[in-house]
């Protein structure tokens, strides 16, 4: 199997500032014999994509930050659910399986038995952990290079509108740190404060806290920091149609980009 992610570096002569960027829903390829075993509009359609993300922050290795993105769909295997089958929340939610046999629309994915325990152990060995593992090696060698603080920004998006969730849409943007848990509170500020002066609603925390690859990888203590972003997909693409709107992306990214690059002076500062 091919490596189930794909890195994109700073070019050379581009300093390389202490920031991992993760997109591990962006993936949309199936494997065949995965997708043998699922109903094929949704081997096909791969829905709860987070479409396009990987492409919205294209433009962080030109900053010099990294950025890992997943190749495989979340429905194959979910990179950012706990592998112990621990919920995320407690607030009686709807949440996907760490392999899901529904979307989040209620559908189900396969028409007939679902993965077993040997299936599930054989994604995970090909897929979860190494993608865990490369990032966990990304974050080691910016430290290993002099970052004394470095941060995985974790960067998702979802419809406006998810009613397995809860009722009411979504903000524009949503910050997630496990309640200021995973990272360092000058890094939380500085975030908050630079989404927050751009033209869009920000929320913290709600409802949703950071995930797996969040809580996993936010350290402070040890200088590893990571903060999840969630962004509601009609920020920068046409929702209805899953298509690119190359317009609304390009209001937003500006944004992206002076928030990464408040962190980045931020993380420097940090003692």
């Amino acid at each position: 199997m091919e490596a189930p992610y794909f890195i994109e570096r700073p070019p050379p002569g581009v300093a390389v500032l202490p920031i991992v960027v993760s997109v591990p829903h962006s993936g949309t390829q199936v494997p065949a014999a995965v997708a043998a075993a699922m109903r094929p509009e949704i081997a096909r359609g791969t829905p709860d994509t987070d479409w396009f993300v990987h492409e919205l922050y294209g433009f962080a290795p030109a900053l010099g930050i990294t950025l890992l993105h997943a190749r495989f769909s979340r429905l194959v295997i979910d990179l950012n659910r706990d592998p112990t089958g621990h919920k995320l929340y407690a607030d009686g939610r709807s949440e996907t399986q760490l392999v899901p046999l529904k979307t989040f629309a209620g559908e189900s994915v396969y028409p007939g038995t679902p993965p077993d325990a040997a299936e599930i152990e054989r994604r995970m060995a090909a897929i979860f952990r190494p993608y865990h593992a490369r990032a966990d090696e990304l974050l080691a060698e910016l430290q290993g290079a002099g970052h004394r603080h470095v941060l995985l920004w974790d960067a998702h998006s979802i419809q406006r509108c998810v009613p397995s969730v809860r009722a009411a849409p979504f903000a524009d943007m949503i910050l997630g740190n496990q309640g200021r848990k995973t990272a360092a509170g000058p890094l939380i500020d500085a975030a908050l404060d630079t989404l927050s002066g751009g033209a869009y609603e920000v929320a913290h925390n709600t409802p949703f806290m950071g995930g797996f690859l969040t809580r996993s990888k936010g350290r402070p203590d040890a200088g590893v920091h990571a903060l999840q972003l969630e962004m509601a997909q009609d920020v920068y693409m046409d929702e209805k149609s899953a298509a690119r709107d190359p317009a609304q992306a390009g209001k937003i990214q500006p944004l992206l980009k002076k928030t990464l690059l408040a962190l980045a002076a931020e993380l420097a500062r940090l003692p």
